[in-house]
């Protein structure tokens, strides 16, 4: 069940020793690393830009780049050659190998897995309106989770447009692609998907 390893991400990052950041990790002035809640660690040559701030506890891989004015709250863990653009927000999340996570996204208690791409301004919602405990489809099992908080599991190579939108508990397929401004209510099977729009000219003309 995906959202155990959500679930399990402070036990997984807690156990690392504070302030094991590589030699060759760039922590730019401006920066924040704030370890008071909990251990960071921080790979080779990866880059923590001007403006980011970095909560722990959390592990950040090799090759990574965490975007100005980000914010990346704990527990988390966030694989190797990971991108995070400009002023993006991510908790207690977990993020795969050469994920692009891009500006102005918002994802929390999910999954994003390897390779996986997100737009401007990818949106994951992490509770639902009415304030009741959030359930799992798999397959035609509707599973009760009891928590008040998750967001989604975005499979393997995923590709979403900008400023698309992900329901609470909700699975991306692996290798699907989402063009711009849907919303993802429902899991659906592995494609491509996009949203017809018929645009009207109302009063003048057009040239």
């Amino acid at each position: 069940m995906w959202w155990y390893d959500i679930a399990g991400l402070a036990q997984r990052v807690g156990a690392i020793e504070t302030g094991l950041i590589d030699p060759s990790a760039i922590i730019e002035a401006g920066a924040l690393l704030d370890d008071r809640e909990g251990p960071i660690s921080i790979g080779a040559r990866s880059k923590i830009c001007a403006g980011a701030i970095v909560k722990g506890p959390i592990s950040i891989g090799a090759d990574c780049m965490i975007g100005y004015y980000s914010v990346i709250r704990g527990p988390a863990v966030l694989g190797d050659n990971v991108r995070v653009g400009y002023a993006t927000e991510i908790c207690q999340a977990l993020v795969g190998d050469g994920a692009r996570v891009g500006p102005m996204c918002f994802v929390a208690q999910s999954r994003i897995d390897e390779g996986a791409y997100l737009g401007a301004l990818v949106r994951t919602s992490n509770h639902r309106l009415d304030q009741q405990p959030i359930s799992v489809r798999e397959g035609v099992r509707e599973i009760q989770t009891g928590l008040e908080k998750l967001g989604c599991w975005i499979g393997a190579g995923a590709a979403l447009g900008i400023q698309v939108i992900v329901l609470p508990g909700r699975v991306i397929a692996a290798g699907s692609t989402f063009e711009p401004r849907i919303t993802i209510d429902r899991n659906l099977p592995k494609g491509h998907y996009r949203v017809r729009q018929q645009i009207e000219l109302v009063g003048g003309r057009g040239r």
